[in-house]
């Protein structure tokens, strides 16, 4: 039984091994080809690289940019959307994504929120989610010294500003481990779509039946709020909704 779980754990250290070289090789393949304006091939390089399970948000900007030398708007900026979406820090793929979007046919305005709210969301963005998780441990730490401080002291106004401090500590630390979970929750919401079908037909019904309201074409950033077989009803940025066949768009 012990030689059994030995091999097994052989098996797997050498499969892992060999999926991480494979990834490796996929990968300087694909720079390789992205260099020499070998657009297709580092295309392909890339997606096998997907195609193994693997995602990271210099992956998908790899990806994207590839995309957008191809002259492919629609999928640039799905996977634009999606680096941003393992790392909205990545400014790269935010100042591409801008780009990419000047390229689409449709020019949908935002409604404007709260600037606090934009403001809270920016510094929520300004790491991704380990990062924000790591400093909330690092913080917690801190808030631990400093408690030690207040128990040991023998100043009393140092122990008084010790407990303050600590408070304040504890309080960002909870602040980064909400930053944290947000990015995660983030990262995990599958309703955002990216339209990657040359335009789609957005009707007031779930069926072909039904009157079309509008049409938006590739590259537009849709909410999907609910499903009734191949059609979805999404919302856009500007607030309009309708139904679309589910099929013309791609999850971030």
């Amino acid at each position: 039984m012990k030689h059994y779980i030995i091999a097994i754990i052989l098996v797997l250290t050498s499969s892992s091994a060999f999926a991480s070289a494979q990834t490796e090789q996929l990968w300087k393949e694909g720079n390789d080809a992205y260099a020499m304006g070998e657009f297709s091939t580092a295309l392909e390089k890339y997606s096998a690289i997907e195609g193994l399970g693997k995602e990271s948000d210099k992956l998908y900007f790899n990806i994207a940019n590839t995309y957008y030398k191809l002259g492919n708007t629609g999928k640039s900026i799905l996977y634009y959307e999606r680096s941003l979406k393992l790392n909205p820090a990545n400014k790269d793929a935010a100042v591409n994504l801008e780009i990419a979007r000047l390229g689409a046919t449709d020019k949908i305005e935002t409604i404007n929120e709260v600037i606090f709210v934009e403001w809270i969301r920016n510094i929520r963005n300004a790491c991704s989610s380990n990062k924000w998780c790591l400093v909330g441990f690092l913080l917690l730490a801190v808030t631990g010294v400093l408690f030690l401080f207040f128990r040991h002291l023998p100043w009393l106004g140092w122990r008084k500003t010790s407990f303050v401090l600590s408070c304040v500590v504890f309080a960002f630390a909870l602040i980064a481990f909400l930053f944290s979970a947000s990015l995660k929750a983030v990262a995990q919401d599958s309703s955002y779509c990216i339209i990657t079908a040359s335009h789609s037909n957005v009707k007031s019904a779930p069926n072909a039946t039904g009157n079309n309201l509008f049409i938006i074409h590739t590259g537009t950033k849709v909410h999907t709020i609910e499903q009734a077989g191949e059609w979805s009803r999404v919302e856009l940025t500007d607030g309009r909704q309708g139904w679309m066949l589910t099929a013309d768009a791609e999850v971030i």
